[in-house]
């Protein structure tokens, strides 16, 4: 995946983020016990996705006075779609032939939820997905996607107050979380739905209004700050977390993530910048949404097809290298190379 940043240019760096936050989902998902807060890898997509995306719509808007949806969603589908696709027809196919019953029924009804974008408010209304659960984060960068295009051809038009705009926005949105938590709501309706997921899209957003008018000053110190606590919340046991994650953590995270993207974006030349550029870094930056869509299918299949005394772990994160690595290469490069027919700026 191409990740571009508002002022145009690939920042490989970005890529290696997406590394980073990739290997603490997976590690999550298949270790909980070494990184009982490896969840935070998904805040860190969300804060990069909303910078992304709201760069790339501004870059255009200031360019040509608006924004092609038409490009802008086609570009989406081409990037998203084949490779999610490819895994839910695998996965019905498996359902259908290994399992029964409710089993049957639960399991093909999650993975056509992730190909309809439905997962989100699916979980959190408590509908068991089973291995497609992750797929509900796609369902809210999905609805991001279908919403904030139009609002940013808005804001643009008041140039001067576009900042303000977008500032408010987001406060609205970390303060909506917050309050959602105070009142008491449940932990899946608060985890899971997009409408109080959308304040770390738009810290991402803001960050991007922000860096396109100038620079943050943002020092090594403060990227060492910020990394030190994303890898301390990571590491820390989810009962000692998981009260502030829901009362304000959030927030905090999505602002560390922030300021690690500040750091690599405008200091490429910077240790952190450098490091996350490396080969194996990009490697697996650039298919970390494979990673990410492949994984726990991949975790369950293992589970249930292997004998209980055969390790499942290694067998897992082999195959959660080997086949999204296949995907990417087979299914998703061809539709990447695409992208490039329709015009609009992306990434």
């Amino acid at each position: 995946m191409t990740l571009m940043q508002p002022s145009g240019g690939y920042r490989p760096a970005l890529d290696g983020l997406r590394a980073v936050a990739i290997a603490a989902v997976v590690l999550f998902h298949d270790v909980v016990t070494w990184v009982p807060g490896g969840y935070i890898g998904v805040d860190v997509f969300f804060v990069l996705s909303g910078y992304l995306i709201t760069g790339i719509l501004l870059r255009e808007t200031d360019l040509r006075g608006g924004v092609s949806f038409r490009n802008f969603y086609v570009r989406r589908a081409l990037r998203l779609f084949p490779a999610l696709l490819l895994l839910a027809g695998l996965l019905i196919t498996a359902y259908l032939l290994l399992l029964d019953g409710a089993d049957r029924r639960e399991s093909v009804i999650a993975a056509l939820a992730a190909v309809t974008y439905t997962s989100s408010p699916l979980a959190a209304a408590g509908y068991p997905l089973g291995s497609m659960l992750h797929a509900w984060s796609l369902s809210v960068e999905e609805y991001f996607y279908v919403v904030w295009p139009a609002v940013v051809v808005l804001v643009a038009r008041a140039r001067r107050h576009r900042l303000a705009i977008v500032a408010g926005i987001t406060v609205a949105a970390v303060a909506y979380r917050l309050g959602a938590a105070l009142a008491g709501w449940d932990l899946e309706r608060i985890y899971y739905a997009a409408d109080t997921r959308a304040e770390q899209l738009l810290i991402g957003s803001l960050l991007a209004v922000v860096l396109a008018r100038g620079t943050l000053p943002v020092r090594a110190w403060h990227g060492v700050v910020a990394a030190a606590a994303l890898l301390a919340f990571a590491v820390t046991p989810a009962d000692l977390t998981a009260p502030l994650y829901r009362y304000g953590g959030s927030t905090l995270v999505a602002l560390a993530a922030a300021t690690l993207v500040v750091l690599v974006v405008q200091r490429p030349d910077g240790a952190a910048a450098r490091l996350l550029s490396t080969a194996p870094f990009t490697w697996v930056g650039k298919r970390s949404y494979g990673i990410y869509l492949w994984n726990p299918p991949i975790a369950a299949l293992v589970g249930f097809a292997l004998p209980q005394q055969v390790p499942a772990l290694p067998v897992v994160l082999v195959l959660t290298v080997v086949i999204p690595a296949l995907s990417y290469r087979f299914v998703e490069e061809p539709f990447l190379r695409m992208k490039d027919r329709f015009t609009t700026s992306g990434r």
